[in-house]
């Protein structure tokens, strides 16, 4: 596991389990990396680590070792987990899918990896861990046993996912979406745009990119695969419904137990990868009405008379739209719950009156917005006169929907996870 390492060895060293950089999280046979973060220093917590069960810590100064374990000294403990996934890339002779965009990341990385797990062993970045720090933790631990590789990667500002393609140099590189996202930091969409096409660097004559066909004009790119309206693979007949939602792909039918237009695109971006790793996506397409969402994005629950909509993860223009639109699709009594969207910069205000217009295009019967921001959505739907309250307090909206209770409702909760 250490090879690469520019390190001094203090202790005995033992071949350690697996990497964490939470103390927390350590168990018996973990390796502690004291990574130095912008709220705590990891060496605080050397000595929990040890005492938690881990054989050996890297640190950047010397620190105590207990009796039978090891501590590596390295100039730069985060450089150093970088070293520990690079070796581990080379090591690796399967293939690697990499993941960017500005919505459905994650959900996709998902799909690709259960669909992969049909036909090899698969190692995928657990949950959102898409970080310059969670990214290297995860190859780090990957196992190189396996066929499959699917890792998401994730963006705040140009140079960001340029940063983890020269570690995770992957085979397929993929785009789910573009839209505004953090333009505190990118700055305007057409950085948006560059950012994440950043994926597609450095691409060798075997590799694939994969996009959607509405971007495809703005990389310049070989063995591009695009999907959605326009291009090859794209969905007919979309039909949502509590159970999940149908369509068709070239006379195909295909289910998924999601009620999400977003899930439809993921989907088509999965059925690309395949394509481009030499599968017939259409033997995948039955196994698409076993998967299940993850928390917090698009989970379905009853209660009561209410079907609840959890996409509560986070938001921004482009998935608080497909969110409404999907609310749209469906029958009966529909609220939407939106919190703000965050980090969009000095337009943030238009970004949400543009959620309160949409609100009234889309008709949806009662529109519930709290936050800073989402106060100027409410202020568009007053003025298009749709039914709609603003909040200042959570458990304000909790006494307000108690009014409902009795009646058959499609509820939607949408916003950025800091709210």
């Amino acid at each position: 596991m250490l090879e690469g390492l520019d390190a001094k060895l203090l202790g005995t060293y033992r071949p350690p389990r697996r990497v964490v950089i939470d103390s927390r999280q350590v168990e018996e046979g973990d390796l502690f990396i004291a990574i130095k973060g912008s709220r705590y220093d990891g060496h605080d917590f050397v000595d929990s680590a040890f005492s938690r069960g881990a054989y050996g810590v890297i640190v950047e100064k010397e620190v105590k070792v207990p009796k039978g374990k090891f501590a590596l000294v390295v100039k730069d403990t985060l450089s150093a987990l970088r070293t520990l996934a690079l070796e581990k890339r080379k090591a690796f002779g399967g293939k690697v899918v990499a993941i960017a965009g500005s919505a459905g990341k994650t959900t996709t990385k998902e799909m690709i990896a259960f669909l992969l797990s049909k036909v090899g062993k698969v190692c995928k970045t657990p949950k959102n861990q898409n970080s310059q720090i969670g990214v290297p933790l995860a190859l780090a631990n990957f196992e190189r046993d396996c066929q499959f590789w699917v890792v998401e990667m994730g963006a705040s500002q140009k140079g960001d996912v340029a940063k983890l393609v020269d570690l995770v140099k992957p085979h397929i590189r993929v785009i789910t979406a573009i839209g505004e996202e953090h333009l505190e930091t990118f700055g305007c969409l057409d950085d948006v745009i560059v950012g994440n096409g950043e994926v597609f660097k450095d691409m060798e004559k075997d590799h694939f990119g994969i996009c959607p066909h509405y971007v495809s004009h703005c990389y310049d790119i070989p063995n591009k695969i695009t999907f959605g309206d326009g291009s090859e693979l794209f969905a007919q007949n979309v039909r949502i419904s509590t159970e999940g939602v149908s369509f068709k792909v070239k006379e195909e039918e295909i289910f998924i137990p999601i009620p999400s237009l977003g899930v439809v695109e993921n989907a088509l971006c999965s059925f690309a990868v395949l394509k481009a790793l030499g599968f017939d996506w259409k033997n995948f397409k039955d196994y698409l009405k076993e998967f299940q969402p993850i928390e917090g994005r698009f989970k379905t629950f009853r209660l009561g008379k209410w079907f609840l909509i959890d996409d509560s993860y986070n938001a921004n223009p482009l998935s608080v739209k497909n969110a409404l639109h999907t609310l749209s699709r469906f029958e009966g009594f529909k609220i939407a719950v939106l919190g703000d969207m965050l980090e969009l910069g000095e337009n943030s205000p238009e970004y949400h009156r543009e959620v309160g217009r949409l609100c009234h295009q889309l008709n949806i019967d009662l529109c519930l917005f709290y936050g800073e921001y989402m106060k100027f959505a409410w202020e568009e739907c007053i003025k298009k006169g749709c039914r709609a309250q603003h909040f200042v307090d959570k458990l304000d909206i909790v006494k307000y929907l108690k009014n409902f209770s009795q009646v058959e409702c499609v509820v939607l909760f949408k916003g950025s996870r800091a709210m």
